[in-house]
């Protein structure tokens, strides 16, 4: 999974011919381990970079890193929060003339989390698969738009994990 990160980040800058975007989004997941029958929908910031393959800007690549800020109630007597998370995407859209504009993705994530006990201990899962999503860009200024996306994370031996994304980004 990692070499698979760092291949995505070292053939990024060379797609770069047709510029590129940069984003913050506010994430809220909704986290449902296997091991349990409970989930958490623990919250974190998404710092987005990506390039175009393609001067109408319909196929490109981007990298994201996710900060948790914010955990939720697992059971009881467990609080889940996302420490951080990683992922490389390949993106499909409309071109960039259109005002609001769909988009699809298809990637590698990859997700670490800490559960904390009432009793003060503690335990780390990690997530880790091929993830899929679906989102929009609705157009504010020529170099500033808007996100809201869907996107499954996760989803192998009955972990899931699911992001619903709104973002500020911006083109360069």
């Amino acid at each position: 999974m990692k070499k698979a990160l760092i291949a995505a980040t070292l053939a990024l800058p060379l797609c770069a011919n047709a510029g590129g975007f940069a984003g913050l989004d506010y994430v809220s997941s909704k986290i449902e381990p296997d091991n349990t029958t409970a989930s958490a929908k623990p919250q974190a910031l998404q710092f987005k970079f990506g390039s175009w393959i393609n001067k109408d800007e319909t196929l490109g690549g981007e990298l994201r890193l996710g900060l948790g800020v914010g955990d939720d109630e697992l059971s009881n007597n467990a609080d889940l929060e996302i420490d951080r998370y990683y992922g490389a995407f390949f993106r499909g859209q409309f071109p960039n003339t259109l005002p609001v504009r769909p988009y699809g993705l298809i990637g590698l994530s990859y997700v670490e989390t800490t559960v904390e006990f009432d009793n003060g201990g503690s335990d780390g899962e990690n997530f880790k698969d091929l993830s899929l999503g679906l989102g929009v860009d609705v157009t504010i200024t020529h170099n500033m738009f808007v996100s809201l996306e869907y996107m499954r994370v996760v989803d192998r031996s009955g972990d899931e994990v699911t992001n619903l994304a709104l973002g500020l980004n911006g083109r360069f």
